[in-house]
């Protein structure tokens, strides 16, 4: 018997990792040589394969598992074939797959170290193929549960005492060049347009507005009108004696 190992790490729990090795039907997803798989049931399966240049046929059982650990399956016909895969899990969601091949050489292969050249190489891609195959077909899932618990740090809370998204955008008073509103300038916080703030010289006003004129100091007309309204005042009419 000549006899090949390897190992690779694959980016899937350890329970991913076991359901596609479980299923005869997902081999030649990631194996190499395959010409065809038919499964009979649930643990058998009809393999033809290209070892080495060389067809070899037979019908393939899982003859021993253990759940997230370990699996072993063999050739039940023709060329004596056994494949047995520990697997080991590994922390952030890995799982390193340790594989064992053993191939009856005599009937496949010139010699043994022609035979044990061609395993190493087989194994080694179908390690390659089936951490390929696991991680493509997880990724998705991983990326929705991804996308399901991914939060954005700005929240609010409801009554009801949800977090519900809220996007801040800036206020178009604070963008630069923006003009005051009518309320900041009735509170004083803005100068109205126009107008130079108050300084120690005088009141402020607009560029194109006249000073305000003093109020007359009294009645309707004015001080400056008294002596003309004195000029004017009829004399009194004298009374015959």
């Amino acid at each position: 018997m000549s006899t090949a190992r390897d190992s690779i790490e694959v980016a899937v729990p350890v329970a991913v990792a076991y359901e596609q090795l479980a299923h005869f039907e997902n081999y030649p997803q990631f194996m190499s040589g395959v010409m065809s798989m038919a499964p009979i049931d649930a643990s058998t399966a009809h393999m033809v394969l290209d070892i080495g240049g060389n067809r070899a046929e037979f019908d393939a059982r899982i003859t021993e598992s253990r759940t997230d650990e370990f699996l072993c399956w063999e050739a039940m016909d023709g060329p004596q074939v056994i494949e047995a895969l520990r697997l080991e899990p590994m922390a952030g969601d890995m799982t390193r797959v340790i594989a064992e091949l053993q191939i009856d050489a005599r009937e496949l292969m010139p010699t043994e170290a022609h035979a044990v050249e061609v395993l190493n190489h087989r194994l080694k891609a179908d390690l390659k193929g089936f951490k390929r195959f696991c991680e493509e077909s997880a990724g998705p899932r991983a990326m929705d549960a991804a996308n399901a618990t991914n939060t954005t740090a700005d929240t609010t809370t409801t009554g009801s005492g949800s977090a519900a998204t809220r996007e801040i955008k800036p206020s178009p008073a604070n963008m630069p060049g923006a003009r005051p509103g009518p309320g900041a300038v009735a509170r004083g916080v803005a100068p109205a347009p126009g107008i130079t703030p108050t300084t120690g010289e005088g009141p402020a006003h607009a560029a194109n507005e006249r000073p305000a004129q003093p109020l007359p100091s009294s009645g309707n007309l004015g001080a400056h009108h008294g002596p003309e309204r004195a000029s004017h005042t009829r004399p009194t009419p004298q009374q015959p004696f």
